[in-house]
């Protein structure tokens, strides 16, 4: 089944750590959907182009979801609902969120805290 690939679990596979398992497994199988805001967490800040390299590489075995309309006001309707609540997550885990949930796929993540706050949304 397609899955949304948050970055956090983008980089537990380039550190070869547990979840990276699962990562691979989705990439293999051409099942892996990453939204255009983890391409930019993943590329932010990569002083080394050999790193920069990989990295693009890596994404290139996904499919890309860009963000659009919907998923923006989804992004900004999650952004609002916990904020009524007192509960705050970063901004590109809410457009993360919007993207699986616009789509009505599950995310994967190591960052179950934040995402947990969406009720709506299934986490691995």
């Amino acid at each position: 089944m397609k899955t949304v690939v948050d970055t956090s679990a983008l980089i537990a596979f380039l550190q070869r750590k547990e979840l990276g398992n699962s990562v691979a497994d989705l990439l293999e199988s051409g099942q892996a959907v990453i939204p255009a805001v983890c391409v930019f967490e993943l590329l932010a800040c990569v002083k080394s182009s050999v790193h920069r390299h990989q990295r693009r590489r890596l994404l290139s075995l996904a499919e890309i979801i860009p963000m659009d309309r919907d998923i923006a006001e989804a992004a900004a309707d999650l952004f609002t609902t916990l904020r009524l609540k007192g509960k705050t997550i970063d901004n590109e885990d809410l457009m993360a969120a919007a993207t699986a949930l616009h789509l009505n796929l599950p995310i994967l993540t190591t960052n179950k805290v934040h995402f947990n706050y969406i009720p709506e949304l299934t986490v691995i």
